[in-house]
């Protein structure tokens, strides 16, 4: 009996074994398969993470035979360019500024010219100019407020304006219109002094003093000013010598210094130019404040 029941056991284990060998066998060649898998997978990762070469695009060229295709012979296109499907391009050949028209009509608009600033530079020029109560200070080309028209040139007692392409004067208030003269070039005097000698810088400075005594807003026809802004901002008024540099330089100013107080008064401030024109009758001197090199300097002009 025992003998019987060893036998069957030896059966069992062997027919374990022969199971095993078929079940390793299986998963050595699912392993294998995967590691394949995995493998090609890491190549191509490593294949695309390489960088590309450039050289091996090749870029698109037509062809420089001429030959095009029969079909677009037949299409015109010539409809089309006639067309002007986006508007016709016309050279602007119009690149000078309009001369101004001195003698321009009176302006009907509701104004008032309280001072101006001439230069010889017509660039340069400031008018301040009041409506409905506001004063405010204007350069070339800037829109007067309240209006659509734009200063255009400062004069010694008008300004020209543009009021919708149309050229009008503004006169200095107090100052009736009238149109302009036609002045004849100065003539030299010429002395009867032995030599001709000219006149001293003193004798100069002291004939432009009389005349700015006579005449406070002469002052400007020697001490030229021109707004400075900064987004937007007036931040002062650059100062330079106008038709005689001879006072300019002898009460110490320099070419390109920045006036920022004039007699008390904020220059950055825009009605200041106004509170400074509606007393100009009565100044017998000018205190200017300037800045220079980051420095301020003051500058006193006796009439």
């Amino acid at each position: 009996m025992k003998q019987i029941e060893l036998s069957k056991m030896h059966v069992w284990l062997h027919n374990i074994g022969k199971n095993n060998k078929e079940l390793q066998r299986y998963a050595s060649a699912g392993l294998a398969v995967i590691m394949l898998i995995w493998s090609a997978w890491l190549v191509g990762k490593i294949v695309w993470m390489l960088p590309a070469d450039s050289s091996s695009v090749v870029t698109w060229k037509p062809s420089a035979s001429g030959n095009t295709p029969s079909y677009s012979k037949e299409l015109d296109l010539s409809n089309v360019h006639q067309s002007h499907l986006f508007g016709q391009y016309q050279a602007n050949t119009d690149t000078k500024p309009k001369p101004v028209v001195q003698d321009a009509p009176k302006t009907q608009l509701n104004l008032i010219l309280v001072g101006v600033v001439a230069s010889s530079e017509r660039n340069l020029g400031l008018a301040v100019i009041a409506n409905r109560g506001q004063q405010a200070t204007y350069g070339i080309s800037e829109r007067i407020e309240g209006t659509r028209a734009k200063l255009k040139a400062v004069l010694n007692d008008r300004v020209i304006i543009d009021n919708a392409g149309r050229d009008e004067t503004l006169m200095l208030e107090g100052i009736d219109y009238k149109k302009l003269e036609v002045s004849e070039p100065r003539r030299a005097i010429v002395s009867n002094v032995q030599g001709n000698n000219p006149a001293s810088a003193e004798d100069k400075i002291e004939m432009i003093r009389n005349e700015i005594t006579e005449n406070p807003q002469k002052i400007f026809d020697y001490v030229r000013l021109s707004q400075v802004k900064k987004d937007d901002q007036v931040i002062g008024y650059r100062v330079s010598p106008g038709q005689d540099p001879e006072l300019f330089n002898s009460v110490g100013l320099q070419n390109g210094d920045i006036a920022i107080r004039l007699n008390g008064e904020d220059l950055t401030d825009k009605d200041s130019m106004g509170k400074i024109f509606q007393n100009i009758s009565e100044l017998t001197e000018l205190s200017l404040t300037v800045e220079r090199d980051g420095q301020q300097h003051d500058i006193y002009i006796e009439f």
